[in-house]
């Protein structure tokens, strides 16, 4: 019950966050649309920074579930490491509120993914190194430690998904060329 009643909370406050104004204080609203007490939603996620950091981390969740199977299954090293990245930067360039947010208020998630992005990382870190050590123990990637490849890859998105450089991202061909040119410097084929 109560994970429901916060993904419902949740939900509302992606609509609301979609809708309001930039820099809205938006409990009320959440309530609301959630059909709860303002007290409801301060009890199951918290304030303001943590309505976002629930939305993170929920988002986070949701991105590894969808790249999972491309990070479990058989292959090299380089190739689940590009898809990996190409699955969630495409995730995040097709996400409708983080979009939105980068492009009218930037500065009200750039922290959460620069100079504050730890938890972002330790949760990156959380759902990703399982999956390398069992790749490293069935003997598919070479011995070395898996935090390093996936905090590797976490920021490498991070990077790629807020900072305008000279690859498109909403060019998948063209992420997949950089990525494979990227780590013709240092891994295998």
């Amino acid at each position: 019950m109560a994970e429901s009643l916060k993904d419902q909370i949740l939900d509302a406050a992606v609509a609301c966050f979609l809708e309001c104004p930039p820099g809205a204080r938006i409990h009320a609203a959440i309530a609301e649309r959630a059909g709860v007490s303002r007290p409801t939603v301060y009890k199951y996620v918290g304030d303001q920074d943590a309505i976002v950091m629930a939305l993170i981390e929920r988002d986070i969740a949701r991105m590894h579930a969808s790249a999972e199977p491309l990070v479990t299954r058989p292959g090299t090293l380089r190739q689940r490491f590009v898809d990996t990245i190409i699955i969630v930067v495409e995730y995040a360039r097709d996400h409708a509120l983080l979009q939105k947010v980068l492009r009218e208020t930037p500065l009200a998630v750039l922290p959460w993914f620069t100079v504050h992005s730890e938890q972002v990382i330790q949760t990156g870190l959380a759902l990703f190194t399982p999956h390398v050590k069992q790749a490293i123990a069935d003997g598919d990637f070479p011995a070395v430690d898996p935090t390093v490849i996936v905090e590797w890859c976490c920021r490498l998105i991070l990077s790629l998904i807020t900072t305008p450089g000279t690859i498109r991202i909403d060019d998948s061909a063209a992420l997949r060329r950089y990525l494979e040119d990227l780590l013709d410097v240092g891994l295998p084929r």
